[in-house]
């Protein structure tokens, strides 16, 4: 009794003090992350271990940034060793307390990081919607590092998938920002998922060239690592491209690199590739070597494919050395290859009826009427089956016909919405043309009556070209920004030809808008800047200001006028005469986004004391990427 319970005591001094974690102080957290993160690759284990044992020390001493990045750690742990779903656990973890701590700049990593998760999960869609939001975050912060491993990771998912066009497109813009900021590294998996993608393609003297560019790439980083995808990609595109003693000497390198970082998957098509070369130069003993090499690691990865080639090789070639002992040895293990490889269920139906046909026959040795009797049966069967089927078939056809049917219908729906969609936007931007020639022509008319016979002439040449733009644009549902800021550009000089220069004007576009990758509907934002000029600058003899701005904000563009004249106060009687344009504008963009309500804002600009320094006029504008 008193031994059991001193033993008792023992071990709940041992449980207490094993239990019992160091305190340690934020320095040392820090210190620690440092270490699990040069940790993570080389020495999972120990990463793991340290990881875990900081994380509840950061959660004792309420520390978030090392709660964060452990949780972050940790999930990266479990991708490597393979646990998806723990990986999105704890990286969702990072995620939402990341957000909740201000953690922006390591957002993108976080995401990124899930989108890899997911990615290896299979839930492509994810994984590129998470990508996409990744690079979103970074661009926000600036970071073109964390731009291209977003790239990266895009051009990587896509290539899982078959997309090869497009992982080169987002690989080689992912190349271009590890250029420059000399991550070569990360350069090197760009090269290779693009080199990859040709082979994919059987585009093989491109992805020979980015072969041989991660190489270089792999060099830089100064490396020492066995170039194992090198020597791979290599040998594969030498092999296509007939140069086949290249092919053999990179294979060689195949099974030195792999042996060396024991990958056996690499190992089987590099020894097949060397075994068919040696067999092929009479080296009978060496191929047999190899196939042999080959077919034990076929085998533990139950590669029946791979397994039923091997062996019928080994069986031809010691048939031809006249071992025919080995031969049939190795013919029969691909036979059994063979058989393993049909459909178990096809096995199991040949077996049954064969059971079948031999107590058939069986039966009709004994009693012959017994067998006719069958016979007529089982007719009656296959008849009945064949109805069956028949009938099976037709309402299989019937439902596709039908299928069709609805589908055509659909589609010549939705052809005629789209036309009918464009005529109304055409006939609204028909009804703004007369508007605007009608002032415009007005314009000229006034000038002629001044005697301004030069001006009118400069005039009239100004306003044929602008005539001229606006019935080419007319023929468009959308023309680029760049266009359109010509034209804006060409109107308002005609405008302050008018009115004796007495204003000034300025078009904006903010940075990071691309003016002729930009598509937007024609002459939406032209009315608004005819009545900052005849409304808003009205009583302005000289120093009017128009200021022009297109710019984003929320991935949406707007599209914004500025004048300094009088406000709203002292033009609500001109409203009649805006409110055609404003009408037609509005019923425009109704039309084009039928989706959404698009608001136009108009108020004063307002100063110290209140007071009215002119009127801002803006709204949002529906607009694609050419």
């Amino acid at each position: 009794m008193r031994k059991a319970i001193v033993l008792l005591l023992l071990l709940s001094f041992c449980s207490a003090k094993a239990s019992a974690l160091p305190t340690l102080d934020t320095n040392a957290v820090k210190a620690n992350i440092k270490t699990i993160t040069d940790s993570i690759t080389a020495n999972p284990a120990f990463a793991k271990d340290l990881a875990s044992r900081t994380l509840q020390a950061s959660q004792q001493i309420n520390y978030p940034w090392g709660i964060f990045m452990n949780t972050l750690a940790l999930g990266s742990i479990a991708y490597n060793n393979g646990e998806r779903e723990q990986a999105i656990k704890l990286h969702q973890t990072a995620l939402a307390y990341g957000r909740s701590h201000g953690f922006k700049q390591k957002e993108a990593i976080v995401l990124s990081n899930l989108a890899k998760d997911y990615g290896g999960s299979g839930n492509t869609k994810k994984a590129i919607a998470l990508y996409h939001e990744a690079m979103k975050v970074a661009q926000e912060i600036n970071d073109s590092a964390q731009i291209g491993i977003s790239l990266q990771g895009l051009g990587q998912t896509y290539s899982n998938i078959g997309y090869s066009e497009e992982a080169i497109k987002y690989c080689s813009q992912a190349a271009e920002i590890f250029i420059k900021k000399e991550k070569y590294s990360s350069l090197r998996f760009s090269y290779n998922h693009i080199a990859s993608a040709y082979i994919d393609l059987s585009q093989f003297d491109s992805a020979y060239r980015y072969v041989w560019l991660s190489k270089r790439a792999y060099d830089a980083t100064g490396a020492t690592v066995p170039q194992l995808d090198f020597y791979m990609n290599m040998a594969i595109c030498c092999d296509s491209l007939k140069m086949k003693d290249s092919a053999a000497y990179y294979f060689e390198k195949v099974i030195i690199a792999a042996r060396e970082v024991n990958d056996e998957i690499a190992l089987q098509p590099a020894l097949a590739y060397l075994a068919i070369k040696e067999a092929a130069a009479g080296n009978t003993t060496k191929a047999i070597k190899y196939y042999k090499e080959a077919l034990l690691l076929t085998e533990k990865f139950n590669n029946l494919e791979g397994s039923i080639t091997i062996t019928g090789s080994l069986a031809k070639l010691y048939a031809k050395n006249g071992d025919y002992a080995n031969a049939y040895e190795y013919a029969l293990k691909e036979a059994a290859f063979r058989e393993d490889y049909i459909n178990q269920e096809k096995i199991n139906a040949v077996t049954a009826l064969n059971a079948k046909f031999e107590k058939q026959q069986l039966q009709y040795e004994f009693d012959k009427k017994t067998a006719a009797t069958a016979l007529a049966n089982q007719q009656k069967i296959a008849k009945r089956n064949m109805l069956l089927y028949g009938f099976i078939t037709l309402a299989l056809l019937l439902g596709v016909v039908i299928i069709f049917v609805v589908k055509s219908f659909r589609q010549k729906a939705i052809i005629t919405a789209n036309k009918n969609e464009q005529l109304k936007q055409r006939l609204l931007l028909t009804q703004m043309n007369p508007h605007f020639i009608f002032n415009s022509v007005d314009n000229i008319q006034s000038l002629i009556h001044s005697n301004k016979d030069e001006e009118a002439i400069n005039y009239l040449t100004k306003f044929s070209k602008l005539t001229r733009q606006i019935l080419e644009n007319s023929r468009e549902n959308y023309i680029g920004l760049d266009e359109e800021l010509n034209m804006l550009d060409n109107y308002m000089n005609i405008q302050k030809l008018l009115y004796n220069n007495n204003f000034t004007h300025k078009v904006t576009v903010d940075e990071g808008i691309d003016p002729e990758a930009v598509l937007l509907p024609p002459m939406l934002t032209q009315p608004f800047i005819e009545n900052a000029i005849r409304h808003g600058l009205k009583h302005k003899k000289e120093g009017g200001i128009i200021h022009v701005r297109f710019y984003m904000k929320a991935q949406q563009l707007f599209f914004e006028v500025t004048d300094n004249g009088t406000g709203l106060a002292e033009k609500e009687t001109a409203e009649g005469q805006r409110s055609l344009s404003t009408q037609i504008t509005r019923e425009r963009l109704e039309s084009i986004a039928s989706d959404k309500k698009i608001t136009i804002h108009t108020l004063n600009i307002t100063g110290e004391n209140n007071t009215i320094q002119g009127v801002k006029t803006f709204f949002e504008i529906p607009y694609s990427y050419n």
